[in-house]
C-alpha cells in the first residue's frame, strides 16, 4: 500500500511543481533549494535540463539549462539568472501549461480527442500545398496570428486523411553552428514556419536569418532562401585600393567569391573574414532585423505526404487536441 502511494505521489510531482508561478529569483549557488527543484522541473518539461534527478542545487547543469531556456525565448543571458524578465516568460508558459494540462487520474475521464485546443485561433495553417507529386513542392504554412503571445510548436503534429503524422521537432534558432536540433520551435506574433514535406540535404531545421542565403550556394534548398546579406559600405574602405573595391562591389549577394586575383593581400584577407555565413552573423548578428519571421522545416520523406486531388489535413497540439483542419 505504502508502495503504491509512493509511486502515484512520484507521478504526480511534476503537476505539483508547476501549478504555481515563480515568484522567486533564483541564481548559480543555491543548495538544497525547494524553488529550484520547481525550475528543474520546468526546464526539464521544456527539454532543456535532463539530468533525472531535481536536487533543488544550481550548479553548472542547472546554469547551462536556464541559458539555454533563456536564448530560445530571446531574453538576454545576465549570466544565466533566473530574474524578473526569465520568470515572467516562465509563467507565461506555465499559465498555458495549467489551462491545457489532462487531469490527474482520479478526477473526471479525459476529454474526447475531438476537444479544441487552447491554441485555437491563435496558431493557423494559414495554407497547404499538396497538388503536386513531388514531395519537395508539398508543403504547410503555420501561422500565429495573436498579438503578444509566443507560442511553441515543438510537439505539435500535422495529421492526413490516411492516418499518417508529422511531429514538429525542434530547431536551430541560430542556423549553421551546430548539427544538434536543440531549439524549441517558437513562433511570435506574425512568424510563420513553412513546413515541407521533401528531403532537405543538410537536415537542418532553422529561423531564417540576413545570413542563411549562403546556405544555398553548396546545397539545394526548396522553398528558397532570401539573399539579404547585408554587404559594407566600401566608402569607409578607402584604406585598401581601388581594384580591391571593385572587386568587393561586385561580390553577389550572400556569396563567397571562388576567384581573389591580382589582389593585394589584406583585401583578400578581408573578403574572406566577412563574406561567408559566420563572418556575416558575427557582423549582423546584433542587428535589430536579423531574425526574419520565417522558420523553415522538412518532414525528410522521400514519398508524398497530402493527396493531389482531395485532401483534409489536422494539426493537433502536443497533447492531441484539434488547433484546426483544413480540406480542400
Amino acid at each position: 500500500m505504502l508502495q503504491a502511494l509512493a509511486l502515484t505521489t512520484a507521478a504526480l510531482l511534476p503537476l505539483l511543481v508547476l501549478s504555481q508561478p515563480f515568484e522567486q529569483n533564483l541564481y548559480f549557488g543555491l543548495r538544497n533549494n525547494s524553488e529550484v527543484v520547481r525550475l528543474q522541473e520546468f526546464l526539464r518539461s521544456q527539454g532543456y535540463f535532463s539530468e533525472p534527478v531535481s536536487t533543488g542545487n544550481y550548479f553548472q547543469r542547472t546554469l547551462e539549462a536556464v541559458r539555454g531556456f533563456q536564448k530560445a525565448q530571446g531574453l538576454p543571458a545576465v549570466g544565466g539568472y533566473f530574474g524578473p524578465q526569465t520568470r515572467a516568460v516562465s509563467n507565461r508558459i506555465l499559465s498555458q501549461f495549467r489551462s491545457s494540462s489532462p487531469p490527474p487520474a482520479s478526477a473526471t475521464p479525459p476529454a474526447p480527442a475531438s476537444q479544441s485546443s487552447p491554441y485555437q485561433g491563435k496558431i493557423f495553417l494559414r495554407s497547404v500545398s499538396g497538388t503536386s507529386r513531388d514531395p519537395l513542392r508539398e508543403s504547410v504554412i503555420l501561422e500565429n496570428r495573436t498579438k503578444d503571445e509566443r507560442i511553441i510548436i515543438t510537439g505539435f503534429s500535422l495529421e492526413n486523411s490516411s492516418g499518417e503524422s508529422f511531429t514538429i521537432p525542434k530547431g536551430q534558432e541560430l542556423a549553421g553552428f551546430s548539427t544538434a536540433a536543440r531549439d524549441p520551435i517558437i513562433l511570435k506574433p506574425g512568424d510563420r514556419a513553412t513546413i515541407t514535406v521533401g528531403i532537405q540535404e543538410r537536415r537542418m531545421d532553422f529561423r531564417e536569418n540576413l545570413c542563411t542565403g549562403y546556405f544555398d550556394q553548396y546545397s539545394s534548398f526548396r522553398p528558397s532562401l532570401r539573399h539579404s546579406c547585408p554587404e559594407p559600405d566600401t566608402k569607409e574602405l578607402l584604406r585598401f585600393s581601388d581594384r580591391c573595391l571593385r572587386a568587393i562591389d561586385s561580390i553577389t549577394a550572400c556569396r563567397e567569391p571562388q576567384a581573389l586575383l591580382f589582389l593585394e593581400d589584406a583585401c583578400v584577407e578581408f573578403i574572406h573574414q566577412h563574406f561567408n555565413y559566420a563572418g556575416c552573423v558575427r557582423d549582423y548578428r546584433n542587428a535589430a532585423n536579423f531574425y526574419s519571421n520565417r522558420w523553415f522545416i522538412w518532414m525528410q520523406r522521400s514519398g508524398e505526404f497530402f493527396r493531389n486531388v482531395r485532401e483534409k489535413v489536422t494539426l493537433k497540439d502536443q497533447n492531441g487536441l484539434v488547433v484546426e483542419e483544413y480540406s480542400y
